[in-house]
Parts: C-alpha cells; structure tokens; sequence
C-alpha cells in the first residue's frame, strides 16, 4: 500500500507541475483537464491515506515537493488571471471608446 500511495503521489506531483506548466503557455483547456484529472486523483489519495507514510521521511519529502510545486503553479496561476482580465479590460475600454466615436460619428452624419 505505501509503494502504491507513494506512486499516486508522484502522479500528483506531475499533475501540477503540468499544470504550471500549461499555465504558462496560457492553455486554459489543457489546464481544465489536469485540474480534473488531479482531482480525481485527490479522492483516491484519500482513500489511501496512510498516517504513518505521511510521518516518515520518504512521506514528509514528497509532500513537501507537492507543497512547493502547487505554490509554484498558484503563482503561475495567478499571472495568467491577472494577464487574461488585464486583456479583458483593455478590450473593453477599446470597445467602449469605439462605442463612443460610433455614437459621434452617427450623430454628425
């Protein structure tokens, strides 16, 4: 059983390095679907769970790495929403302002 939570724990921490990943190259849908996959991984890790291997050496290492990972990719998450509503505004103001010379132009003729 710790050999096959240990393995589930590896994918878990590939899951989100991809994630980032795909965070990075702004493919939301790729992105979408690891997110899935990785949540269902999180119920099969909960059914798995093991106190004494999350104790141990070999346990608190990888959970660490899955910690820091995860930070890593919130960061990169966060860059990518901030990014995409940055686009999102200017693309309003460029439509609202495009609006506004229609209106004047529509006025004047």
């Amino acid at each position: 059983m710790v050999t096959e939570l240990y393995g589930k724990w590896q994918d878990y921490l590939f899951l989100t390095r991809e994630m980032k990943k795909f965070l990075f190259k702004r493919d939301l849908d790729l992105f979408l679907s690891l997110v899935e996959q990785r949540e269902n991984l999180q119920v099969i890790l909960e059914k798995l769970a093991d106190d004494d291997y999350y104790a141990s050496s070999e346990g608190k290492s990888l959970l660490l790495q899955v910690q820091q990972e995860n930070q890593k990719m919130m960061a990169q998450f966060h860059m990518a929403f901030n990014s995409i509503k940055k686009q999102e505004n200017v693309s309003q103001a460029y439509e609202g302002r495009l609006n506004v010379a229609g209106s004047f132009i529509n006025d004047k003729t």
